[in-house]
């Protein structure tokens, strides 16, 4: 479990701005909807046009992980609780990496995100391709066995709002830059893991990714839609509650059941190999 030396400086170098700011005044600049001084200048990292990055603490890699979830990038409501929660731990006189390790573990995949994202990866048998219950086990029991990460590791926002991905993310070199440069480093410090993307974003940027020749294809488990709450109609035809004739006239539906069924041939793949690939390590 670790950050990276880079990770550790960018760290360092904030940690001051973090304890110069009161908690409250951290909380209402990381959520202002137009530009803030303090997050898109003391901790801003890059701009191009509409979009711009800040700092957060999500480095933290857990190095003991098998298994990779991964989201397209953090929000700031997620930024916030990562930011508030380093402060508060180098008040208390923690050091970096224990700030860092308590901060990314205290905002990543919260709440409805959990619950929503293990029904989808229980559905198409995940769970039983990682020898578990349910994947809940993934938030809570079985944390230790996951890595919980985005392919844009720090907040990007679209004109001081959550940027929540689309299919030109890759062709922006700003955001291209990001994805190229952090994600393969961090699945370089792990040994095979499982990937499972959350959303067809994430997924088309790991194939990117892997097209590139950056990460490994073979253990890749796209297919899922992103677990934020918002695509019901979507969700009861991934999930198999439409019949696949309604499931057809939903808007997306035709590529959310071609996704489906490309994961359960996926999934049924590796579960038919040797028992020493699959099942926890």
């Amino acid at each position: 479990m670790s950050l990276t030396s880079a990770s550790k400086s960018l760290a360092e170098r904030h940690a001051a701005d973090l304890l110069a700011i009161g908690e409250s005044s951290l909380r209402a600049e990381i959520g202002k909807a137009l530009r803030s001084d303090f997050r898109d200048g003391t901790l801003g990292i890059s701009a191009e046009g509409k979009f711009s990055s800040f700092y957060a603490p999500f480095d933290w890699v857990n190095t003991r992980a098998d298994v990779v979830i991964v989201g397209i990038t953090p929000g700031t409501s997620q930024a916030t609780e990562a930011l508030v929660q380093m402060r508060r731990s180098l008040m208390a006189g923690r050091t970096i990496e224990q700030a860092a390790e308590a901060a990314k573990q205290s905002a990543s995949f919260k709440g409805t995100m959990r619950t929503l994202g293990a029904r989808l990866m229980d559905h198409f048998d995940i769970h039983r391709l990682l020898g578990l219950e349910t994947t809940e086990e993934l938030f809570a029991g079985a944390a230790h066995r996951a890595h919980y990460t985005s392919v844009l590791r720090y907040p990007v926002l679209k004109e001081f709002a959550n940027y929540s991905g689309d299919a030109k993310l890759m062709q922006r070199p700003m955001l291209e830059a990001m994805a190229e440069s952090g994600l393969p480093d961090e699945l370089g410090m792990l040994d095979d893991p499982w990937i499972v993307p959350f959303g067809p974003v994430a997924h088309s940027v790991l194939e990117h990714l892997s097209g590139r020749g950056l990460i490994a294809s073979d253990r890749i488990l796209g297919g899922l839609l992103h677990p934020s709450g918002t695509q019901w109609n979507r969700y009861n035809a991934q999930l198999d509650i439409d019949s696949p004739k309604k499931a057809m006239t939903v808007p997306g539906g035709p590529a959310v059941m071609e996704r489906s069924a490309a994961l359960r041939e996926t999934v049924a793949r590796h579960m038919a190999a040797k028992p020493d690939q699959c099942g926890s390590r």
